[in-house]
C-alpha cells in the first residue's frame, strides 16, 4: 500500500480530535513506501502480539516488557541506518532510534488502553504518560523512567550544552508532528547517503502533508526528477 495509504492517513489527520492519526499504520505506510511489497497487516498483527504478551496494562509494565523482557534497545552500532525508522524492522530486529522505539511503546500502550504520548525533546525523543507529564520514559536507554529533571539532564548531555533548555521541550508532540519528524530524519539520512531514489520517495511522502508541500515544492520537483 505504501504511499497511497500514507496519503489517506495524513489527509484524514484533521478529522479526529487533536489531529490524531494512527501512528502504527502511518509508520508502516512509510516503511512500505521504502520497502515495496511489505505486508503492513502482518506487522500490525505483530504489534497486537507484543501487547497481548504484556503482563499488565501500566506504563511501567509496558516499558519493562518491551525494553527489559523482550530486549528492545537503541541501535548504537548503526544509529543512522534508515531501517531504524521503519517500524517493521524495529519489531523484527528489536532495535531502533528514540523516535521509532517511542512509537512502538505508544502503540503497544494504545492496544492495552494505556494512553501514552510522544515528547519531541530536541535531539532525543521520549514518551510520557498522557495527563501526567512528569512520568517520562526513555525507550532508547532501556525504557528507564525519568522525571523532568532527569529529562533535562539527558537533554544537556546529548546537546552538550549548545542548546538552551526550555520547559516547553517536554510538551506532548501531536502525532502528525511525530510523523513529520520521522520523515525529517529519513530525508537527512538519504541526503547524506546520496540515495536519490529513496530520497525521492521520502520527498513524495512529504508532499502529501500540506504544511510541508507548501514549503518544499521546488525541492520536491528536483527530488522526483530521478523518476522521470
Amino acid at each position: 500500500m505504501g504511499p497511497g495509504r500514507f496519503r489517506e492517513l495524513v489527509a484524514g489527520s484533521g478529522d479526529e480530535q487533536d489531529g490524531a492519526i494512527a501512528l502504527d499504520e502511518t509508520s508502516l505506510a512509510i516503511a512500505a513506501a521504502l520497502q515495496p511489497g511489505l505486508d503492513e497487516l502482518h506487522w500490525l498483527a505483530e504489534l497486537d502480539l507484543l501487547a497481548g504478551s504484556c503482563p499488565s496494562p501500566t506504563p511501567e509494565s509496558i516499558a519493562g516488557h518491551l525494553f527489559g523482557e523482550l530486549g528492545f534497545q537503541g541501535n548504537r552500532d548503526a544509529y543512522y541506518d534508515w531501517r531504524n525508522s521503519c517500524l517493521d524492522r524495529v519489531i523484527a530486529t528489536r532495535t531502533g532510534i528514540p523516535i521509532s522505539l517511542s512509537v512502538l511503546m505508544i502503540e503497544v500502550g494504545r492496544r492495552l488502553g494505556v494512553r501514552l504520548v510522544g515528547v519531541g525533546m530536541p535531539a532525543h525523543f521520549l514518551v510520557a504518560v498522557a495527563g501526567d507529564p512528569e512520568r517520562l520514559f526513555d525507550p532508547f536507554h532501556g525504557g528507564r523512567a525519568l522525571g523532568p529533571d532527569g529529562a533535562r539532564t539527558l537533554f544537556e548531555t546529548v546537546t552538550r550544552g549548545q542548546v538552551p533548555w526550555r520547559d516547553e521541550h517536554l510538551s506532548p508532540t501531536p502525532p502528525l508532528d511525530i510523523v513529520v519528524r520521522m520523515l525529517n530524519n529519513l530525508k537527512v539520512v538519504f541526503a547524506r547517503r546520496g540515495d536519490r531514489v529513496r530520497f525521492g520517495v521520502v520527498m513524495q511522502l512529504r508532499s502529501m502533508i500540506d504544511e510541508l508541500a507548501r514549503t518544499e515544492s521546488d525541492e520536491l520537483h528536483a527530488a522526483l526528477a530521478v523518476f522521470n
